[in-house]
């Protein structure tokens, strides 16, 4: 299929001197270095990556190097950095034991008399209010 999008910018770039050299060693060759150098992104990218060379360099056959370039230069545009944490101070401070036990008995759970959470995952956060 890469082989295909080659046949279709030759034919868009030169009408009349592909078709003549259809089976000769250096029509082959060119085939076979836009197939190597574009066999391992999707097809749809190449397709994308033709149409962008054309549009950019109209007067101009890309060769297989050009539109490698297109589809790194695509891809580096649907990268987008993730946004940065903000900074310690501006975060809310850990909650307290006392806080804790007061939202554990808003939602009606069960906390001990001493004012130990009681429930699942209870021993980690008794642990914390702690240390």
């Amino acid at each position: 299929m890469v082989g295909i999008e080659l046949e279709v910018l030759a034919k868009k770039f030169d009408r009349f001197g592909w078709e003549r050299d259809r089976g000769t060693p250096s029509h082959d060759r060119l085939m076979t270095d836009f197939m190597l150098v574009l066999q391992d992104y999707p097809l749809d990218e190449i397709q994308a990556a033709c149409r962008q060379a054309v549009i950019d360099n109209p007067n101009k056959m890309p060769n297989e190097g050009h539109i490698l370039a297109q589809i790194i230069k695509a891809r580096a545009k649907m990268v987008v950095p993730d946004p940065i944490a903000p900074p310690a101070q501006d975060r809310e401070p850990p909650m307290t034991n006392d806080r804790r036990v007061e939202v554990v008995k808003e939602l009606g759970l069960a906390t001990a008399e001493h004012g130990q959470i009681i429930g699942l995952g209870a021993k980690k956060m008794n642990e914390r209010a702690r240390g």
